[in-house]
């Protein structure tokens, strides 16, 4: 099969998974907007009302509020979330495309990711219209934005491949990233700004690796402020050495993904 009739396949796929999920729901696709406005508001009233959580702008003390920065965030963590934990299964949960379709096995992992992004689009809209509400957009803000989303994609996507690959091998790796997830949220500042934690603990923050997705992408959109070179390069040459390894993985592993599937 051609790249082009693969990639039409897989978006298709896609398109079924997202029918078949919303098909009995009477509210459909708008949950796809529901679910995090509603986790929006709840972690709104806890952290941003109750225990006054807030982001001040670097060098000041002007607060920007809890919102935004906190949704940020929120927005970036359910996308990984989704894409993680949705790949480790990906393979096992379609056995019947694994072991009697004749297109490629990434169109199972494309399809899955399709997915996915389809909810992070969403979000990414919904973020833009909160930086339009709160004014803080602008070219500065999202060309920098774009710069980090793009190496955020790279990670997420090869990370995902390497997921889907060695899922069906290890029985475990659902629950176990499942809970990682978990951890890595709270242990994140997603739900509360760097500067909260002591200065001594900060350096162990920064070694999650959804800080350093999550915070460069924030202090490009709500203070247009680019990354320190430190962290640009850690994404960059995250983004490469992931690919790479898991083009490797793939290709030395996917011939004998459906006798274990």
């Amino acid at each position: 099969m051609k790249f082009a009739e693969c990639f039409r396949l897989a978006w298709d796929l896609a398109r079924r998974d997202l029918q078949a999920k919303y098909k009995r729901s009477f509210l459909g696709v708008f949950w796809m907007v529901l679910t995090p406005l509603c986790l929006l508001c709840v972690y709104t009233v806890v952290f941003g009302g109750i225990l006054k959580v807030s982001w001040n702008e670097p060098g000041s003390d002007v607060s920007v509020g809890f919102v935004l920065p906190f949704f940020i965030g929120l927005s970036i963590y359910l996308l990984i979330s989704d894409v993680v934990n949705s790949s480790t299964v990906v393979f096992s949960s379609k056995r019947t495309y694994v072991v009697k379709s004749p297109f490629p096995l990434w169109v199972l992992w494309l399809a899955n990711l399709m997915r996915a992004y389809v909810h992070g689009v969403i979000y990414a809209i919904m973020v833009i219209i909160l930086c339009v509400a709160f004014s803080v957009i602008g070219m500065h803000n999202i060309g920098w934005a774009f710069v980090l989303l793009l190496l955020s994609v790279v990670i997420i996507s090869a990370l995902s491949l390497i997921l889907s690959v060695i899922g069906p091998f290890i029985g475990d790796i659902s629950e176990a990233v499942r809970l990682l997830m978990r951890v890595l949220f709270y242990a994140a500042p997603i739900s509360y700004p760097v500067s909260m934690a002591p200065e001594a603990y900060r350096f162990i923050l920064w070694l999650n690796p959804l800080t350093v997705i999550v915070e460069p992408l924030r202090e490009a959109l709500v203070f247009g402020k680019g990354p320190s070179l430190v962290v640009f390069a850690s994404l960059a040459s995250s983004a490469l050495l992931l690919s790479v390894f898991s083009i490797w993985l793939f290709n030395r592993i996917k011939g004998v993904v459906a006798d274990v599937v």
